[in-house]
């Protein structure tokens, strides 16, 4: 069964170049355009991973990865931000509030999907 990833990103293009990478190297994906709709995303159904912009519209990544963190059903679902931002205190602050990994843009999808294996890899089940 294919390990599912979901994915929050508001910018279109991108998320839908995220999506279609990890499509094809045989995860099942699920698309988001902010936090908020992440969260409502989880009440009903699972991930085995997440990636997200840090900055959305609504809810952010960080504000998500809090929300995650407090919630039994969630904390344990590995995050990958993904970002514009990459001045080495907001990489230290992703991190810290629990982020599994923080992949700068623009990136290569083969390096996302290599990312996002080694993250699964180490992932605790759930």
């Amino acid at each position: 069964m294919a390990q599912k990833i979901l994915v929050a990103e508001d910018e279109r293009s991108l998320q839908s170049v995220v999506a279609f990478k990890l499509r094809n190297s045989g995860f099942e994906v699920s698309t988001v355009n902010n936090g908020s709709e992440a969260l409502d995303y989880l009440k009903t159904r699972s991930a085995d991973l997440i990636i997200s912009d840090i900055m959305m519209p609504i809810m952010s990544g960080k504000e998500l990865i809090i929300e995650l963190k407090k919630n039994d059903a969630t904390k344990r679902i590995p995050v990958i931000l993904l970002t514009s931002r990459s001045l080495e205190k907001e990489v230290v602050e992703g991190l810290s509030l629990g982020a599994d990994d923080y992949i700068k843009k623009p990136f290569s999808p083969s390096e996302l999907v290599a990312r996002v294996r080694n993250v699964l890899s180490r992932a605790t089940p759930l």
